[in-house]
């Protein structure tokens, strides 16, 4: 069986195509055509879990079929757990063949890279913009001398946790600091 999916898009971007998507999935001879909604994917993993062996999934293009080449490489990769294949009507790829599921990973490896590369550019720039990378701390510099002599005076580390609104495990953390810096 040869089963049709596609993404919608905002309509803004559907009237910027030329053929419809239906269309193109109707000349590919699909027998039945899911479309989810944008940011959705019901439609898709359903019809992922109905497709048996021998079955083959079409998709417009690979833009409708997923945003990311890493994500269509996850998607092939269960299909062709179930003995099914993709094919992508406008880049011509059929996974059917070695050397298409060969260029889905090379391209899904190559992505990865990109991501990896932007990340450390990003963290770069936000150090040298003297951003520290993480979650912000809750209990500054500041607040380490009057923990000291809080803790100084017997207080409770779950006492301390409440005051400050964090967990204990924070207070406790900071004492041993204010211990090894004493």
């Amino acid at each position: 069986m040869i089963y049709g999916y596609y993404r919608q898009y905002s309509p803004h971007e559907e009237a910027a195509e030329e053929t419809s998507p239906t269309t193109l999935l109707r000349a590919e001879r699909c027998v039945r055509i899911e479309v989810d909604a944008p940011g959705e994917r019901t439609r898709l993993a359903a019809l992922i879990k109905e497709l048996e062996h021998g079955d083959v999934l079409v998709a417009p293009s690979c833009q409708r079929l997923a945003r990311t080449a890493g994500e269509i490489c996850r998607i092939a990769a269960a299909l062709h757990d179930r003995r099914a294949n993709l094919r992508l009507a406008t880049e011509r790829i059929d996974t059917t063949t070695p050397v298409a599921r060969l260029v889905l990973t090379v391209l899904g490896d190559y992505e990865r890279g990109v991501v990896t590369r932007h990340r450390q550019n990003g963290l770069r720039e936000a150090a040298a913009r003297g951003v520290a990378a993480g979650r912000p701390r809750k209990i500054g510099a500041s607040d380490v001398p009057w923990l000291r002599m809080e803790i100084n005076a017997g207080r409770s580390f779950a006492s301390l946790a409440r005051e400050l609104g964090v967990h204990p495990t924070t207070v406790m953390r900071l004492a041993r600091q204010v211990e090894e810096g004493a």
